[in-house]
């Protein structure tokens, strides 16, 4: 008799997010959180500004890595060296002049536009004497040094607002734009995740949803006054001043900061990552935690720039009046 066909087993089903890794990801967030507030506390304005290098080293390193993981050079000890002397640059163009001890040098510029040439100088005569130097080879080449150009102006140049936001304006307005950003974050994953029905974006960033992009950015304005008094205490500013100053800020980040998270997203796809890294445990990288941040933290500073004038100590508010 002819043997019983082989019937294959159906397919298992996708493995469900476990209590540890749920946990994980809570005390991990309680961990970070707490380790924050503390250095904010404590350090103040220099505080914020360390918070600022260390999570846009640390992003910097996510971003290249994920980029150039397909690369040939990724491993050599060469492309490690000069994706740090590109970042270094972009430290010394952008980063040192948020610093009002640095940015009061009137030869800082010129120092910077002198490592920018010197890093353009080594590295096309790097690759120059490259002996397996290719048409194939030059494009790789010309890949990672766009990769780490984009990344120093996505990370480094975004980041020095938030050093120029605090030492000028103060830690509040450090904290009430995060906190909008968190705020908007958690009610796109709630709204979405309990009247989704429509994708916002499917190509780029699957899971987002047009009902949770709105509830987001209505549940952020009605929030925003009472974040801006959580993040002040006392603003010393009109209540009208507050409330247009809230909505303002709740606008942007609603309306045009969660593009920095589909951005991300999209890099992501392109590169077959699921993280940029696993710098927060349960969460993914600081990209991950941050995309949103770095492109409202510009905005921020430049509104108030414009808008807002200040009469301010070390990350105190004293007085804020509209022109």
């Amino acid at each position: 008799s002819p043997p019983d066909p082989i019937v294959p087993a159906p397919p298992s089903p996708p493995p469900a997010r476990s209590k540890s890794d749920v946990g994980e990801r809570v005390v991990s967030a309680v961990v970070l959180l707490a380790a924050v507030t503390a250095l904010v506390r404590h350090g103040g304005v220099r505080g914020v500004a360390a918070l600022a290098v260390i999570a846009q080293t640390t992003m910097y390193r996510e971003a290249t890595s994920v980029c150039l993981a397909e690369s040939r050079l990724s491993a050599s000890a060469g492309s490690v060296l000069r994706r740090w002397v590109w970042f270094a640059a972009a430290q010394v163009l952008f980063v040192l002049p948020a610093f009002p001890e640095c940015g009061a040098r009137e030869d800082l510029p010129l120092l910077g536009h002198a490592a920018a040439s010197a890093c353009l100088v080594w590295f096309v005569m790097d690759m120059a004497a490259d002996a397996e130097l290719d048409r194939e080879m030059i494009g790789v080449r010309l890949g990672e040094a766009a990769a780490c150009v984009v990344s120093s102006l996505v990370v480094s140049l975004q980041s020095s607002y938030v050093i120029r936001t605090a030492y000028e304006f103060g830690v509040p307005w450090i904290l009430f734009p995060a906190l909008l950003v968190i705020v908007n974050d958690s009610m796109a994953y709630v709204f979405g995740r309990f009247l989704g029905k429509h994708k916002l974006i499917p190509r780029l960033s699957p899971k987002k949803t047009v009902e949770g992009f709105a509830g987001a950015a209505v549940y952020t304005a009605a929030l925003a006054l009472p974040v801006m008094k959580l993040a002040f205490g006392n603003p010393g500013m009109p209540t009208g001043d507050m409330v247009r100053h809230a909505l303002v800020v709740a606008g942007f980040v609603s309306v045009v900061s969660p593009f920095g998270g589909f951005l991300a997203s999209a890099v992501k796809r392109a590169h077959g990552a699921k993280d940029f890294g696993s710098f927060i445990p349960g969460h993914g990288g600081a990209i991950d935690r941050l995309d949103c941040q770095l492109v409202t933290a510009p905005f921020v500073y430049l509104y108030l720039k414009r808008f807002l004038k200040v009469a301010a100590e070390a990350g105190e508010v004293v007085d804020a009046v509209l022109p």
